[in-house]
């Protein structure tokens, strides 16, 4: 693990825990929050208790200066702002995502962000009575769970009246190093229940209507985009196609100008010389198997 990165999103109750026992965990750690640390945090926050109030600080600044002068193998990268779309670029130079953020809006804006730039994640939120850590990686999203849940979703850190249980603690980082050793597939929720200290496993399967992952955005396959949406599945390879070299590999497919048209059965291709396929009656895996084949 020493070898991979993590953004941290949310330098909150969750968020200061996980920064303070992932020493040494992570060649590099981004830090993303736009608040400032205040004496009202250090009830449930108390990794900010150094902090001099003297003079208004941000909570990314001082959590990067300590983790530095604490950890001097792992770089630290500071974001003081709020998450938000214009960030997803950020997303490509880390390994893993980690929300703990406070709110279900930020939560939808992140996977929306680990969806486009294909990366893993695990949303994380606690209150009085469990802590929630569901995990993402390329399957079912936390869209998915979010619109078809009845309660299990959670806002962030609610109802907490102290900092989190050395239990949980040791069940957050255990349960984050699994994931992000291969040991935790994606779709997985794992609850926590602080008071009997018993912890439920489930998963969750793709909604198909999901308007994150399942229809409207984008995945990345190569250098291309992957697509699924009403007509059926596009895919954009971002640069030309032989299309004569194309049609050689496919018995039966035609030309058409600057168009190669392939029917088999009830399944249909459509490709265009600038690189553009059109899959209409074939699964996402089926054109993806396709797609590769033909991008060998």
């Amino acid at each position: 693990m020493e070898n991979k990165s993590i953004l941290i999103i949310g330098a909150g109750a969750l968020g200061s825990v996980f920064l303070e026992n992932s020493r040494g965990m992570f060649k590099k750690v981004g830090i993303f929050d736009g608040d400032i640390v205040s004496k009202s945090n250090l009830l449930t926050q108390p990794f900010y208790s150094g902090c001099d109030f003297s003079s208004p600080i941000s909570k990314t600044s001082f959590a990067v200066g300590k983790m530095s002068s604490l950890d001097s193998s792992t770089e630290y990268q500071g974001y003081e702002r709020y998450f938000t779309e214009s960030d997803f670029r950020i997303m490509k130079e880390y390994d893993i995502i980690a929300d703990f953020t406070d709110n279900v809006k930020s939560r939808l804006t992140i996977n929306e962000g680990c969806i486009r730039e294909g990366k893993p994640a695990v949303f994380a939120s606690l209150n009085d009575k469990e802590g929630f850590l569901y995990f993402y990686e390329g399957n079912a999203c936390f869209n998915c769970l979010f619109r078809n849940s009845i309660g299990r979703v959670k806002e962030g850190c609610e109802s907490m009246i102290s900092a989190p249980e050395k239990e949980f603690i040791t069940f957050l980082m255990e349960s984050v190093s699994e994931f992000v050793s291969g040991g935790i597939k994606g779709s997985e929720i794992r609850v926590f229940n602080l008071a009997n200290k018993k912890i439920l496993k489930s998963t969750v399967k793709r909604d198909p209507e999901c308007e994150a992952c399942a229809r409207h955005t984008s995945n990345s396959l190569g250098n291309g985009f992957i697509q699924i949406c009403s007509s059926g599945i596009k895919f954009s390879y971002g640069k030309g196609i032989d299309l004569g070299v194309l049609s050689g590999r496919l018995s039966g497919s035609k030309l058409y100008g600057e168009y190669l048209v392939y029917n088999k059965g009830n399944k249909s291709m459509l490709v265009s010389l600038e690189g553009d396929f059109l899959f209409s009656g074939y699964s996402k895996s089926e054109a993806e198997e396709l797609i590769h084949s033909f991008l060998a």
